[in-house]
């Protein structure tokens, strides 16, 4: 259900359990699929800030513009777990 505006992303923050912290059992991967790289960009910034600072690392984006070893390298990370989400 539709908490929040679509345009702040909030109803996106379920993806981090509040008060996650290092240590705890990482949450389910997830791939967020968005037709705008802007928002796409905004929504990891968001999901980040959700995360301590050590583990900010664990959250990335990718978008049409990037080279495709770059999206290659980091879908490979998703898939081994060193990421949790793109």
């Amino acid at each position: 259900r539709i908490k929040y505006a679509l345009s702040s992303f909030a109803n996106l923050t379920f993806l981090i359990p509040a008060g996650f912290k290092v240590g705890d059992p990482p949450p389910p991967k997830f791939l967020i699929f968005f037709d705008d790289i802007l928002a796409s960009i905004n929504v990891a910034c968001i999901l980040c800030h959700c995360l301590p600072h050590e583990l900010k690392e664990k959250i990335w984006w990718f978008n049409a513009d990037m080279s495709m070893q770059y999206k290659e390298t980091e879908l490979q990370k998703l898939t081994s777990s060193e990421t949790w989400g793109l």
